[in-house]
């Protein structure tokens, strides 16, 4: 295969992680925190350069530019932890920007080192100390990577006790871009080691560029998760329910919760969140969460999706379908869509939505 298509697949990805980046950079739309996002595509785009220099033979001809300080190993991922952070429904929370000191410190060291004499620096390619360097920098790549995903996995339950529809909330994208930002990492450390066919280098640059766009568009998409607690008119100013309250606290809650919502049928509110019940209720939003996780050990969306499917249920036991379709029933019953009504009805009955109705009218 010609090495030039690989060469002009780096450089045009190298050029597109640029473009988006800054545009992600400077999009200021409502909800949005893309900023870090954008560091991060630039910062991913330029760790290649050295790659596309290397292909074209501009090193060979210009040895000035060995060892340019452009190896961003050590602050890509704390970028992205970041980005996660501002979009998470946390982000009223204290940003943790000590994560990007040592990225910072790494940059500084090679911007150092590049200033050093053209000998200096050919000396020290001969060392194990840029090897050193680039394990140390993965190694604190990884320590972030778990942070984040911990943080998300905080964030995922925390949402699922406040709303009762998690669509779009549960910033589970994320997870997948790490592990193949970690997967197309690990090959090009292998890459150091075992020299790999072109057709191969082909690929990993052809999956660079799906990369790029994909985590592109995701950030465009993707819209700051507020908390429903921290952005309410709180009736109370403090939670007053702890974990250790008595069981026959926890249930008299439980029993109000449970008969408001039987009483007004709120569940069927496609964008119900946990202060519409304590709002109702003159208490704290937490101690709704609270009283649910501790006496039906579930989160709220859950809680209130049985709601749904039991009315799902009832209206199915009739000849509703003759004049309402699956998804309009979805919606009738409080689902934001279709999909999300019979994951959740077949997760509670075993089967779909159709052939409980089916049964339903043949018994």
């Amino acid at each position: 295969m010609d090495t030039d298509v690989i060469s002009l697949v780096h450089a045009l990805g190298i050029f597109q992680g640029l473009i988006l980046g800054v545009i992600l950079l400077f999009i200021h739309r409502r909800n949005k925190s893309t900023f870090f996002l954008g560091l991060f595509l630039i910062g991913f785009a330029i760790e290649f350069l050295p790659v596309m220099l290397k292909d074209f033979k501009i090193l060979e001809n210009h040895p000035g530019l060995l060892l340019l300080p452009i190896s961003f190993s050590w602050i890509l991922f704390p970028l992205f932890f970041l980005y996660v952070q501002k979009i998470s429904i946390f982000a009223h929370e204290r940003v943790t920007y000590r994560i990007l000191y040592p990225g910072a410190i790494s940059i500084l060291l090679l911007f150092l080192l590049f200033l050093l004499p053209e000998s200096t620096k050919e000396y020290l390619r001969g060392t194990y100390l840029f090897e050193i360097f680039f394990v140390l920098g993965i190694s604190y790549s990884l320590y972030i990577v778990i942070r984040i995903n911990k943080y998300v996995n905080n964030h995922t339950e925390e949402v699922k006790n406040q709303f009762a529809t998690v669509k779009n909330k549960q910033l589970q994208w994320t997870r997948f871009f790490i592990v193949f930002c970690l997967v197309l990492v690990g090959i090009r450390i292998g890459t150091l080691f075992i020299k790999v066919a072109p057709i191969f280098e082909l690929l990993i640059a052809c999956a660079n560029l799906i990369l790029v766009f994909s985590i592109a568009i995701s950030g465009i998409i993707q819209y700051n998760v507020f908390s429903a607690v921290q952005h309410a008119n709180l009736p109370v100013k403090h939670s007053t329910l702890q974990k250790e309250d008595s069981k026959e606290k926890v249930l008299d809650l439980i029993n109000r919760i449970d008969e408001y919502i039987i009483d007004s049928a709120i569940y069927s509110k496609q964008d119900l969140t946990v202060v519409d019940i304590s709002t109702a209720l003159s208490v704290h939003p937490r101690d709704v969460s609270m009283a649910i996780n501790k006496h039906y050990n579930k989160n709220f969306n859950t809680y209130i999706n049985e709601f749904r499917i039991n009315r799902a249920q009832e209206l199915l036991k009739t000849d509703i379908l003759n004049n309402l379709s699956i998804e309009g029933l979805s919606r009738e019953v409080g689902f934001h869509s279709k999909a999300s009504f019979y994951s959740a009805f077949k997760k509670a009955t075993g089967t779909t939505p159709m052939n409980y109705h089916t049964e339903e009218l043949e018994s």
